[in-house]
């Protein structure tokens, strides 16, 4: 086999292997879309406990461009939903989303932990403490906030993806020490069944170019019989 063969053989073979993984993304998202989602259209984790001695628990901050809004609307990709419950009958749960800026100022010399490796398989959830001994003012009481609910029993916030840098915070309603919740978390994204689709035909496309080019680079020349 010529080096020619030889490279046109392994680019084929690439490109099968690549024609596998869009083929088994692709359906894994069609299996997502039609059987793992809530009548709401929502992708839910399984409930996490979120359990810490300060005043808050939040999560690394969230980066988000959409200064390419103007080709594509980007908030219509993805919404995302929080519901959570205190477990600690004594206290109300508050849940909110805001800009990092202002989450660090408002939390600026309290105690709080902040979330830095969250896992889903396998379950993995890790915290990074902040000190500090101040008690800080009842959240619900602050504007800053983007969404944001409390009060009793379950609490739900839903948010569409936005420009900015984001940082979801849970907390007592009254800015006590000790968060105790049941958090479940969630994500719609309306066009996953497109997606889905799209890498599944992809990867058809890409089986037959892969054929094509293992085919060319293994068959036999013709041969020629001279008169």
């Amino acid at each position: 086999m010529s080096t020619e063969r030889i490279i046109v053989l392994v680019i084929g073979i690439i490109v099968l292997i690549l024609s596998i993984v869009l083929m088994f993304l692709g359906g894994a998202m069609l299996v997502a879309n039609n059987t793992l989602k809530d009548s709401e259209g929502y992708l839910n984790t399984k409930t996490i406990q979120i359990e810490s001695n300060s005043c808050a628990v939040t999560t690394l901050p969230a980066d988000i461009d959409l200064r390419a809004a103007w080709i594509w609307d980007w908030s219509d990709l993805a919404a995302f939903r929080v519901e959570g419950s205190s477990d600690n009958p004594s206290k109300q749960l508050f849940i909110g989303i805001a800009e990092e800026m202002y989450v660090k100022d408002y939390l600026n010399g309290v105690h709080y932990d902040e979330i830095t490796d969250f896992r889903i398989f396998p379950y993995e959830l890790e915290y990074t403490g902040h000190a500090g001994d101040s008690i800080p003012e009842a959240p619900a009481t602050k504007n800053f906030w983007e969404e944001s609910s409390y009060g009793t029993g379950a609490q739900i916030v839903e948010w569409e993806l936005e420009t900015g840098s984001w940082v979801l915070v849970l907390m007592n309603e009254d800015g006590s020490i000790g968060v105790d919740a049941d958090v479940v978390f969630g994500a719609k994204v309306p066009i996953l069944f497109t997606l889905g689709v799209g890498f599944l035909v992809g990867g058809i496309i890409l089986i037959a170019v892969g054929g094509l080019l293992i085919y060319l680079a293994v068959r036999r020349p013709r041969s020629t019989t001279q008169q």
